[in-house]
């Protein structure tokens, strides 16, 4: 009796070890942040390499893309990544397309943005639309759904040593997102009413509580699209901290063309910064055409400089 009861409390002390090994989480490397960022969004750099895109410097000489900026003083990449993409399009970063790319940008030393878009496709202030996957999801599976989702694609990318060092929990957020559970507006109308609110900032808060169960170094951005518009910069970023969502940066996106000039993004800094000077602001969306016809047909500014290599600079 003595004999069979050793074996079964071996066994089951065998048990318990197994299970909890199997549920140790992996460790991230420590993050170290640069002083200052200088990045760009290289989503699309391996897609056009595959598809035969050759880069250039102005003397005409190829070059390696990453080496390229590395040498010039870029610290940072931005990688979107998108829940189920069709392949296809120019929305072809699933997750290991992404894991693949951070692995090559860590080689060359960068620190890596990880933009989630919670989306099989693009997600901006004119689409949110909900992985298809998702589309049945209570409001309450919903939110719990991206907790999981966030937390499974961040466990893989740190056991496989391609943790990111910032992460975006959604893409130009300002209209909310995963439309239209979580769909909300700063302006008057069925968009703006508090239980819209806390729902959107119920959703953060997940996808902030996966990033720092699973990678606590790595900071935190929320992103709005409103880098030329104070006052709708100035409401969303009220409403998020009311909603206590656990981030660390205010991520804008800044396009001249459709959100005016210079002193439009300046003044929206400078708001931003007065009315939350714990939070640093990073402008990781922004472009100038250095052609005219790089210039969207539905600008509604003109540009300020000519569109031209030389007007970029």
């Amino acid at each position: 009796m003595k004999t069979t009861f050793l074996k079964v409390l071996c066994l089951t002390g065998m048990f318990l070890l197994l299970f909890s090994c199997r549920n140790v989480l992996p460790t991230p490397p420590p993050v170290t942040q640069p002083d200052w960022i200088v990045g760009a969004d290289l989503s699309l750099l391996d897609r056009n390499v595959a598809a035969g895109a050759v880069y250039k410097e102005s003397n005409g000489k190829d070059v390696e893309a990453l080496s390229f900026f590395k040498e010039r003083g870029m610290n940072y990449i931005r990688l979107r990544l998108f829940v189920d993409p069709d392949m296809q399009s120019t929305a072809c970063q699933n997750l290991s397309y992404v894991q693949e790319m951070i692995l090559k940008a860590k080689a060359k030393g960068y620190n890596v943005l990880l933009d989630f878009h919670y989306s099989d496709t693009w997600a901006d202030p004119e689409k949110q639309f909900k992985p298809a996957l998702w589309e049945s999801l209570s409001s309450d599976a919903l939110a719990d759904k991206v907790y999981t989702y966030t937390r499974q694609v961040l466990i893989t990318l740190v056991k496989n040593k391609a943790a990111p060092d910032m992460i975006q929990i959604g893409n130009e957020v300002t209209n909310g997102m995963l439309w239209d559970s979580a769909r909300v507006s700063v302006w008057e109308g069925e968009w703006n009413t508090q239980g819209r609110w806390l729902y959107f900032c119920k959703v953060l808060s997940m996808a902030s509580k996966a990033c720092r169960e699973i990678c606590p170094e790595a900071w935190i951005m929320v992103h709005s699209d409103r880098g030329g518009d104070r006052e709708a910069a100035v409401r969303f970023f009220n409403r998020v901290e009311q909603g206590k969502v656990d981030y660390d940066i205010i991520g804008l996106s800044y396009y001249p063309f459709w959100h005016g000039p210079l002193t439009q993004l300046e003044s929206c800094l400078a708001a931003l910064q007065t009315a939350f000077p714990d939070k640093p602001v990073n402008v990781v969306e922004v472009a100038y055409a250095n052609h005219p016809w790089g210039v969207p047909d539905n600008a509604g500014y003109p540009l300020e400089y000519p569109a031209t290599p030389e007007g970029q600079q």
